[in-house]
């Protein structure tokens, strides 16, 4: 008998060993892939085309000037980021065939508006347009800076006469298109 109780004790033993030994965790891999990404729009709250007409002249002797017309004089840029590791994407804006004597300037607000970007928004300039394109805003990294106007960076146009090219001003109208593009540095 003696022999059977050690018996038992010795499975009993074993069995308690082997139940505390078991499996209290387990765990699996989940795999996430995020790719970057970039996309950007023009947005208002009306038509995003701006109208610019020249000024009558008050006096002689007076340059020609411009002043928006039209109800819409505001355009948002807004844009949405996932960049690389050690990389920032950049928006640039070109103009098409520019009228000689003239000059397009747009200033993009330095920062993104506040009430509702995320993340790391870039830097707007203030520059003059140009068919080969200029850097509008730089230094993003992944962001976004919500949809529609008053959201993203605040683009002001503005016409003027280039003093060094005057005389080749001449009477007509002209339809310009500014394309942005956003890349990656």
């Amino acid at each position: 008998m003696k022999k059977v109780t050690f018996l038992l004790a010795a499975i009993l033993v074993l069995g308690v060993s082997s139940i505390a030994k078991a499996q209290k965790s387990d765990s699996h891999n989940l795999n996430i892939k995020i790719d970057k990404q970039a996309l950007i729009a023009i947005e208002s709250e009306g038509s995003t085309d701006i109208s610019f007409d020249s000024k009558a002249f008050v006096n002689a002797g007076e340059e020609m000037t411009f002043a928006a017309s039209g109800s819409n004089k505001q355009l948002w840029l807004n844009y949405s980021s996932i960049v690389g590791t050690g990389s920032t994407n950049t928006i640039s804006a070109k103009i098409s065939k520019l009228p000689e004597g003239l000059k397009v300037n747009v200033a993009t607000s330095e920062s993104a508006a506040n009430s509702s970007k995320k993340g790391k928004t870039g830097k707007g300039y203030t520059v003059d347009l140009t068919e080969g394109g200029v850097t509008v805003v730089d230094n993003i990294g992944s962001c976004y800076t919500g949809i529609g106007a008053n959201k993203g960076h605040k683009l002001e146009y503005s016409v003027s006469v280039d003093d060094s090219n005057y005389e080749k001003l001449v009477a007509a109208d002209h339809t310009l298109v500014v394309t942005y593009t956003i890349t990656e540095n």
